[in-house]
């Protein structure tokens, strides 16, 4: 159980806290962020909120619960109400504890321990919710209008640009679904945290662009075996078309900029989607010209085609977003870290690199060879190091295991 309390709360308390721990700080405008299992008191961390940011003044665990995470439990519920109050910055001039701070990213700053940039991920999502709403609005308007324009201009290949636009609604509400659940804390059950449902709502939006391609597909193939195609498209379609062409490729560029940035499967995934519904209201285009001065069997086959485009890349979209599931391996990647331990410390044996991606978030873990005389201390201050220096010089590695092995004679 996890609770916050101010100091009159704990005023009755407070003799009894003072027996656990001698150091006790008695703060006026603190906040008490207290830990307890089953009904008994685990620690305590007191915060001072200083100039918008939180001053961690000190972080207390009862002797006997040492060395079981609780420390570490409580940093991160002190994290999660920054992340609530829009406190981007925790610092801490306790230096006594800046090996144990180092463990949840703190860095040494010298005189204090920081850690920034907490509210990194609120901006994650709200840039991805951001542009997401602004597709599922564009694509609400471009399937309307496409339908109504192709019932009305007689074009079947710009029905069939409408319902996919349509069925990318769908796929907007589940990445919106997607990024509010991925952004949510890690915590006891999710340690790695929630990032992975992007990759999941990515493979389920791929399977729709497969069923809605099969649909659309299916429904122009049985108008050319019926040989129901002698109905021309108006002029006008062609200009529905060019509206949607454009704003498809705007869509596009936007979500494949927010999608980079944040490091976001999903809404890359969405990126790809609008791209191919820019080929495809080209074909669209051209299809509906072919069918005006040429024949109206080309307004069909058009129509079949899209539906091709369409089943392409939700193929690919399934194995893109699969392998991250997966945790495909980034053989670049690990062989740039392997390089970067060899280059920058003694340590000149590195093996069984493995890594594991959620959502932005890059977890590493792997085995280096030390002298076998080397001493605990020193192999641990040499973990250390390692993870501090990866960690400052790659960007979204979040956590890194370090197994110690010696070299034998």
């Amino acid at each position: 159980m996890y609770k916050i309390y101010s100091l009159d709360k704990i005023k009755r308390k407070i003799s009894d806290i003072k027996e656990i721990d001698s150091g006790f700080i008695e703060l006026e405008e603190g906040k008490y962020f207290i830990i307890r299992k089953n009904k008994v008191f685990i620690g305590y961390a007191l915060v001072e909120n200083k100039e918008e940011k939180y001053r961690l003044c000190r972080i207390f665990i009862r002797p006997r619960y040492r060395y079981q995470s609780y420390g570490i439990k409580l940093l991160k519920f002190i994290i999660n109400n920054c992340r609530e109050k829009k406190i981007d910055t925790i610092v801490c001039e306790t230096l006594e504890i800046k090996e144990f701070l180092k463990k949840v990213n703190f860095r040494d700053d010298g005189e204090k321990m920081v850690l920034s940039g907490i509210l990194k991920e609120n901006l994650r999502a709200k840039e991805g919710m951001r542009i997401t709403t602004i597709s599922i609005v564009q694509n609400l308007l471009l399937a309307l209008m496409k339908i109504i324009g192709g019932i009305y201009g007689k074009s079947r290949a710009l029905i069939s640009d409408g319902i996919n636009s349509m069925a990318d609604i769908g796929t907007s509400i589940g990445i919106l679904i997607g990024i509010y659940y991925s952004n949510q804390p890690a915590d006891e059950e999710h340690p790695y945290g929630h990032e992975k449902i992007e990759s999941i709502i990515g493979n389920i939006m791929g399977v729709l662009m497969l069923i809605t391609a099969f649909e659309l597909g299916k429904d122009s193939l049985l108008l050319l075996l019926k040989g129901e195609f002698d109905t021309k498209p108006q002029i006008l379609t062609v200009v529905w078309a060019g509206i949607s062409m454009i704003v498809k490729y705007y869509m596009y560029r936007s979500k494949l900029k927010i999608g980079k940035q944040t490091d976001n499967s999903a809404l890359i995934a969405d990126a790809m989607d609008s791209k191919s519904d820019v080929y495809s209201s080209g074909g669209v285009i051209i299809g509906i010209l072919l069918a005006i001065f040429i024949n109206p069997i080309f307004d069909i086959i058009v129509s079949f085609i899209v539906a091709l485009l369409i089943f392409k890349e939700g193929i690919s979209i399934i194995f893109e977003t699969s392998n991250l599931i997966l945790d495909k391996q980034d053989t670049e990647f690990l062989k740039e870290i392997e390089d970067y331990i060899l280059e920058n410390t003694d340590v000149n044996n590195v093996h069984n690199i493995y890594m594991r991606k959620s959502g932005n978030k890059v977890f590493l873990s792997f085995h280096i060879r030390v002298d076998k005389d080397m001493s605990v201390y020193d192999a641990h201050n040499l973990m250390d190091e390692i993870k501090e220096s990866i960690k400052l010089d790659f960007e979204n590695i979040e956590n890194i295991i370090i197994h110690v092995d010696y070299f034998i004679d």
